[in-house]
């Protein structure tokens, strides 16, 4: 006689826990000539922000060349970088106002005072940082504006970044940096 042998297989009640959500990708800033709007490594640009294809660089439309600049597309912004000589306590905060209140994180005291969280270019999602830092006598401004990329630790990225446009500021105006202004 042959012997029938049947094997139920059963599954739990409670659905499996789902894999865990990826984190965001946490690397190093590629930090190498040539520069892009005064402190933004090219090399870097596709990893920061997920955009491959064809760029420009240059002033923001309607402004003067000089110490505001943006990388872009036909569509939309995906770097904006500036810089204020001689900034102020006051002229931080206004950049601040402009950032969303939720998601806000203040930077490391040795980068300066400033703050890195979410805004928008027209109408486009960024997340930006403001640094405000001694370099000298300077006491200057320095903004970072990243297109968003949840691929990305865009607050880390951004620290990296603030630590490359102080150094390249320093450079290019030639002053030590010092660390947080007074006030």
């Amino acid at each position: 006689m042959a012997a029938l042998m049947l094997v139920v297989a059963c599954t739990p009640d409670k659905a499996r826990n789902p894999s865990p959500t990826p984190s965001a990708a946490r690397h190093p800033v590629a930090d190498r000539p040539p520069y892009l709007c005064h402190f933004i490594p090219q090399a870097a640009v596709a990893e920061l922000t997920g955009y491959t294809g064809e760029y420009t660089e240059g002033p923001r439309k309607g402004a003067a060349a000089g110490p505001f600049c943006v990388v872009t597309n036909e569509v939309q912004t995906i770097l904006a970088t500036g810089y204020d000589r001689s900034g102020d306590r006051q002229l931080l905060e206004n950049y601040l106002k402009a950032m969303e209140e939720e998601g806000r994180v203040k930077l490391a005291p040795e980068l300066g005072a400033g703050e890195i969280g979410d805004g928008e270019i027209a109408g486009f999602p960024v997340r930006s940082a403001a640094a405000w830092f001694r370099c000298g006598r300077e006491r200057p401004l320095v903004l970072i504006s990243v297109k968003k990329n949840p691929g990305r630790d865009q607050d880390y990225d951004l620290v990296q970044l603030v630590r490359i446009a102080e150094r390249r500021f320093a450079e290019m105006f030639s002053c030590e940096l010092g660390g947080p202004p007074p006030g």
